[in-house]
């Protein structure tokens, strides 16, 4: 498999996903966002064929599950229009960005992530939206 293609294909959802969020006349978003699934499911036909290439590895199903929710949170974050719950997407992506970091034997890196952002910043965050909010 050619390496440059999964970075194309991740581009391409990149650049598709920011076109359907941002403000525009509805039929360019609606275009985008065919343009976002399409994008998405060559993304996911990449990821297949290079899963179906492995052999039976224990952790291949919490490979894809961990990679799916980091995806679908991170996706959810930066569309999600309420602050709040965009924190709480982001840790979702925390934890398991985390798990992916222990399928990797990174046990350090994984509880460092989880304390440093989920433990600290994003708590921070969330009293600071919280006093924001109170009017």
């Amino acid at each position: 498999m050619d390496p440059v293609l999964p970075y194309l294909a991740c581009l391409v959802l990149a650049l598709a996903l920011y076109a359907a969020i941002r403000p525009s006349a509805i039929t360019f978003r609606i275009g985008a966002i065919v343009a976002t699934v399409a994008a998405a499911g060559w993304l996911l036909g990449i990821i297949a064929g290079y899963l179906s290439s492995l052999e039976g590895d224990a952790a291949t199903p919490f490979f894809i599950i961990f990679s799916l929710a980091v995806i679908a949170a991170a996706v959810r974050m930066i569309s999600h229009e309420r602050p709040i719950y965009c924190a709480l997407h982001f840790i979702l992506v925390v934890i398991a960005s985390a798990g992916l970091l222990l399928l990797l034997e990174a046990e350090f890196m994984a509880f460092a992530l989880i304390i440093v952002y989920a433990g600290a910043i994003l708590i921070t965050y969330m009293f600071v939206l919280m006093l924001a909010n109170q009017a």
